[in-house]
């Protein structure tokens, strides 16, 4: 696929065209070229360390998805991203450098949140990011700290609620439990 196709990708996926999915696409394949690596490959973890626009276009540009448990956001509120190997740790962690507000007044009212953008504004200054030159990227080699969390384990019931999940991810508390029904759940009824 071509850095455009990605792009539309990430466009249905995201809704809008926005600066931060087309800089989330050019981190993605400035990181996918530092690791040889084609989209798809499952051995793979993306990392968005916002919430916002470049978690979508990490899944749009890799195929790292949260369907796959290869999509994660750790939500540092930075525009970076890391692709790495789930087995060796090894990963390229791809920032916008401080300095990047330089590359355009379009990009330095975006950046620094100087005023909000109009809709034309938005896709100008989405396609000027799609041509961003690494010289306004930070490209480090890093080493992952965590493990993927999907889970292939043997399915059981939950002794409190009936509903099943993988034994891996149950709580044990004299019996067997979901997270949910341990107490830490994310809803209440």
């Amino acid at each position: 696929m071509s850095q455009k196709d990605d792009l539309e990708l990430a466009i249905m996926l995201h809704g809008h065209i926005a600066p931060g999915l087309a800089l989330g696409v050019r981190m993605s394949r400035v990181a996918m070229e530092r690791l040889g690596i084609i989209k798809g490959t499952r051995k793979y973890v993306g990392i968005a360390e916002t919430s916002r626009c470049l978690a979508d276009a990490i899944q749009a540009t890799t195929g790292c998805t949260m369907g796959h448990a290869n999509a994660i956001i750790q939500d540092y509120g930075k525009l970076a991203l890391t692709l790495a190997r789930v087995d060796t740790k090894e990963g390229v962690r791809v920032a916008l450098k401080k300095n990047a507000h330089e590359h355009s007044a379009l990009m330095k009212k975006w950046m620094l949140r100087e005023g909000k953008l109009s809709r034309d504004d938005e896709k100008e200054l989405g396609m000027e990011l799609l041509k961003l030159n690494e010289e306004y990227l930070d490209i480090i080699d890093v080493t992952i700290n965590f493990e993927s969390t999907f889970d292939n384990s043997k399915i059981v019931k939950c002794e409190k609620c009936d509903e099943l999940i993988p034994i891996g991810i149950t709580v044990m508390k004299d019996k067997i439990l979901c997270k949910g029904c341990a107490g830490n759940a994310y809803y209440s009824t």
